[in-house]
């Protein structure tokens, strides 16, 4: 199994092209993390925002294990802005037939900042934007790949990490 996480600052087109790979690779399955634990349940557990954020992840990290374990699917795939103590635990789960590869989709802050999407970003959203910038959310020492996505479409991003996935798996 590869699990394959999509890394970035808020904003860079994680979700998107995450979607577009599980439709391209065959058995993927792409878990949206965000959907793992609603904003109106971390209201009533009572967890901060970091405290939510562990959260997601230990309920992700048990559909990792649920799907190596029952050979489910060959990729999962999630989105998620990740720092190096969430990259080494995903590495923990590398064993002779699991891989992880995080890849990391870095455009450029005012592209980051600028309403890409559906709907306009929220003011907490452009603030939260330039945060993980200052923190290097969008170059990170620890991923496999760093793709400067800020002339591509969803799909030309989605094309170039199959290509890197052919090349290295």
């Amino acid at each position: 199994m590869l699990i394959l996480n999509i890394n970035g600052p808020i904003n860079a087109g994680k979700t998107t092209v995450s979607r577009l790979l599980a439709k391209m690779l065959p058995e993927a399955l792409f878990v949206e993390i965000d959907d793992l634990l609603t904003d109106d349940e971390e209201d009533r557990l009572g967890l901060s925002m970091k405290e939510g954020w562990r959260e997601r992840v230990d309920r992700l990290e048990k559909i990792v294990l649920q799907r190596k374990a029952d050979k489910a699917c060959r990729f999962l795939i999630f989105a998620y802005p990740i720092t190096r103590e969430y990259y080494e635990r995903w590495k923990s789960y590398e064993d002779d037939k699991t891989r992880f590869v995080n890849i990391t989709l870095s455009p450029s802050l005012a592209v980051c900042m600028s309403n890409r999407g559906a709907r306009d970003l929220t003011g907490w959203e452009l603030s939260r934007i330039r945060q993980m910038y200052a923190e290097h959310y969008h170059d990170p020492d620890f991923s496999d790949m760093i793709i400067h996505n800020d002339d591509q479409t969803p799909e030309q991003t989605a094309q170039v990490i199959l290509d890197f996935l052919k090349e290295h798996l």
